[in-house]
C-alpha cells in the first residue's frame, strides 16, 4: 500500500479526467484530418491557424528566441583565438599602467611575458 506521506493520487486528477483523456485520444485522428482539410480554407486566418496547429503537433511548438546576451563571457566566447590574444594583450597593457607591481611581475614571470607577447628564453622559470 502507500507509505505515510505518500499520496494515493499523486497527479490529483479525478477519474473523469482519465475518461476525458481517452475520449480526446480517440477523437484525435479525426481532429487532425479536419485540420488538414482546413489548410486549404479560402479564409487565410483559418488556413493559418490550421497550418500552425499541424506544425505544432508534428514538430512541437517553437520556442521564443532568446535575447542575445551582452556580457563579457558571451563576447569572449564569440571571439576568434586571435581576438582573444589581442584582448588579453590590451588588458595586460592597462594592468601595466595601473598596477605599479605589474612591471616587476612581468620581469619575473615567463608565462606573463609569453602572454604579454614576449619571447621565451630557455632556462627561465
Amino acid at each position: 500500500m502507500w507509505k505515510p506521506g505518500q499520496s494515493g493520487n499523486p497527479t490529483g486528477h479525478s477519474g473523469e479526467y482519465g475518461v476525458a483523456l481517452k475520449l480526446a485520444q480517440r477523437a484525435a485522428p479525426k481532429a487532425v484530418r479536419r485540420l488538414i482539410e482546413l489548410i486549404d480554407s479560402l479564409d487565410e486566418r483559418v488556413a493559418a491557424v490550421a497550418c500552425n496547429s499541424i506544425l505544432d503537433r508534428a514538430f512541437g511548438k517553437s520556442k521564443p528566441a532568446e535575447e542575445a546576451k551582452d556580457d563579457l563571457v558571451s563576447r569572449v566566447e564569440a571571439m576568434s583565438p586571435e581576438e582573444r590574444v589581442w584582448m588579453a594583450q590590451e588588458l595586460l597593457e592597462r594592468a601595466k599602467r595601473y598596477v605599479p607591481a605589474f612591471g616587476e611581475a612581468l620581469a619575473k614571470s615567463q608565462s606573463l611575458r609569453l602572454a604579454f607577447g614576449g619571447e621565451r628564453s630557455d632556462g627561465e622559470d
